[in-house]
C-alpha cells in the first residue's frame, strides 16, 4: 500500500487554482473549492483505513460479544466470591499467567511471521507442525514447573493462603490453552478474522454457561473456577480446529518438527521480551500478595477485572495489525501503517477514556458495594492502558525490519523498571500503588517503543 505523499498535500495547499479573487482584488481561499477538496481528502484517508477497518470491525464484533459473556461471568464470580477468595483466585490465574512464558517462549510471533510468509501450503504445513511441536513440548515443561514448584511458592511467598492442589490444577491450564492458542494462531495468520471471532464468542458463551449453572446452584468456588479453565480449551481445540484447512490441523503422530530449529532461532530474541512481559504484566498482583492481605488484592483483581472489558478493542486492533504490518518491507509502506494504526488508535483511546466519569458507578454496580475500593485503582489503569494501546501497534514495524533485540531489550528495560517502582509504591500505597506503578511502566514503554521505531525507520 503506497502511503500519502507529503509534497503533493503540500502542492494542493500552494497551487493557484485553489484561490480566487474577491471583487475587491484581495486573494483568498474559495470556499467551494476547499469544502471539495477537505471531502475528497476525508474520502481518500478513509479509503486507506477502509480494510484494517474491517479487519477490526470483524474482530471487535465478535469480542463485544464476547465481553457482555465475560462480563456477566465475572461480576457472577465477583458477587459469589468474599473479597478473601476473590484474592486467592487473582493469585492462582497471576501465577499461571506468569509461568506461562515457558509455554509461549516467543513461538507464537515466530508462526505468525512464518506461516502468513509461506511461498506454498506445504511450506505453511511444515512450519504449522513444528509450531505444534513446540506448544507440545514447552507447554508440558510450563505445566511440570509451575506444579512442581506450587508448594515451595504457597509456603515461602504467601504463607499458605492458597492450597497448593489448587495451583497444580490450574497448572493444566498451560498446556490445555497453549493446544487452543495452537488453533487461533494459524486462523491469526491466515488472517481468518472471521473464524477467529467466532472462536473467542464460543468460548466466552460456553465459559458463561457453565458459570451461571453454578451461580443458580450455589456451587461458584475456587475448585470449580479453575477447572473451568483447564477444561474448556479442549473443548475449543475440538470445534476451532475445523475451521483450519486439513493440512494444517494439529496431528500429533504427523509433528515431526522439521522447521523447529528456524522457529527457534527467530523466537530466541522473543523469547527474551516474553519471558520479561510475562513477568511484569504479573508481578503486580504478585507483589500485592505478598505485601498486602487477600482483600486488598481482591479489590486489585476487581479492577483488573473491570479494565479486562476494555481490552476487546485493544484485542481487534493488535489482532488485525500484527499480520498486517509483517506484508510490508520498505519503510515507507511501514510509516504509512504507523499513521494508519495511530489514526485507529487516536479514535479508540478517546472512546475509552469517556468511560472514566462512569468508574465507581460501574464497579459498584456490577460487582458490588464491597468493591467501591476498585474504583481509583481503575481509573489510573485505564489511563496507563490507554497508553499502551497507542504505542503496542506501532511497535510491530520492529517485526519485519528484523529489529527483534529492541523488542527484547524495550521489555527488559520496562520489567527492571516497574520491578522498582512496585517494591517502592506497593508496599506503601498498596492496589493504589500497584496502579500507578504499572502507569508509570506503561509511559516508560510508551517512550521506548517511540525512540526504538523512529531508529528503525529512519
Amino acid at each position: 500500500m503506497v502511503p500519502p505523499q507529503s509534497g503533493s498535500r503540500a502542492n494542493a495547499f500552494g497551487a493557484t487554482s485553489w484561490r480566487r479573487r474577491a471583487i475587491t482584488g484581495v486573494t483568498v481561499p474559495s470556499a467551494g473549492r476547499c469544502a471539495t477538496w477537505l471531502w475528497w481528502h476525508v474520502v481518500a484517508e478513509l479509503g486507506t483505513l477502509r480494510r484494517p477497518l474491517r479487519n477490526v470491525a470483524v474482530l471487535l464484533s465478535g469480542n463485544l460479544v464476547k465481553l457482555a459473556f465475560g462480563l456477566l461471568a465475572s461480576v457472577l464470580i465477583y458477587r459469589a466470591l468474599a473479597p478473601a477468595d476473590a484474592g486467592r483466585f487473582a493469585i492462582v490465574t497471576g501465577l499461571v499467567s506468569l509461568f506461562s512464558f515457558v509455554a509461549e517462549f516467543g513461538f507464537r510471533d515466530a508462526a505468525v511471521t512464518y506461516v502468513a510468509g509461506a511461498a506454498s501450503p506445504a511450506e505453511a504445513q511444515a512450519f504449522a507442525r513444528s509450531f505444534l511441536m513446540a506448544k507440545l513440548v514447552f507447554g508440558t515443561l510450563a505445566a511440570a514447573l509451575l506444579a512442581g514448584l506450587a508448594g515451595w511458592i504457597v509456603n515461602g511467598w504467601y504463607g499458605g493462603a492458597v492450597q497448593p492442589g489448587l495451583i497444580r490444577l490450574a497448572a493444566l491450564a498451560l498446556l490445555t490453552g497453549g493446544l487452543l492458542n495452537y488453533v487461533q494462531t494459524l486462523l491469526e495468520a491466515r488472517q481468518t478474522f472471521g473464524a477467529l471471532s467466532l472462536l473467542s464468542m464460543g468460548q466466552a458463551l460456553l465459559r458463561a454457561i457453565v458459570i451461571v449453572a453454578l451461580f443458580l446452584t450455589s456451587r461458584i468456588a475456587l475448585w470449580p473456577l479453575v477447572g473451568i479453565e483447564v477444561v474448556l480449551p479442549l473443548v475449543l481445540l475440538v470445534v476451532g480446529q475445523r475451521s483450519l484447512p486439513s493440512n494444517l490441523r494439529p496431528r500429533l503422530l504427523a509433528s515431526l518438527g522439521t522447521h523447529f530449529g528456524q522457529l527457534w532461532r527467530f523466537s530466541r530474541w522473543i523469547a527474551v521480551a516474553a519471558i520479561a512481559s510475562t513477568i511484569f504484566l504479573s508481578l503486580d498482583v504478585l507483589l500485592l500478595g505478598h505485601f498486602r492481605p487477600a482483600a486488598e488484592v481482591g479489590l486489585y483483581g476487581a479492577a483488573l477485572a473491570m479494565l479486562a472489558k476494555f481490552e476487546v478493542v485493544q484485542n481487534a486492533l493488535l489482532t488485525s495489525s500484527f499480520p498486517d504490518a509483517s506484508r510490508y518491507r520498505a519503510k515507507a509502506d511501514l510509516r504509512a501503517y504507523v499513521a494508519r494504526t495511530l489514526r485507529l488508535t487516536g479514535l479508540a483511546s478517546a472512546a475509552l477514556l469517556l468511560i472514566l466519569p462512569l468508574a465507581t458507578a460501574l464497579i459498584v454496580g456490577l460487582y458490588g458495594a464491597a468493591y467501591a475500593g476498585a474504583t481509583l485503582p481503575f481509573a489510573i489503569l485505564a489511563v496507563g492502558f490507554v497508553i499502551g494501546l497507542n504505542a503496542q501497534p506501532a511497535a510491530f514495524v520492529l517485526y519485519p525490519l528484523e529489529r527483534v533485540r529492541y523488542i527484547a531489550a524495550g521489555d527488559v528495560l520496562q520489567l527492571v523498571f516497574f520491578t522498582g517502582m512496585g517494591l517502592w509504591l506497593i508496599p506503601i500505597y498498596g492496589a493504589r500503588g500497584a496502579a500507578l506503578a504499572v502507569l508509570a511502566r506503561q509511559i516508560f514503554g510508551a517512550g521506548l517503543t517511540a525512540l526504538f521505531v523512529k531508529r528503525a525507520l529512519a
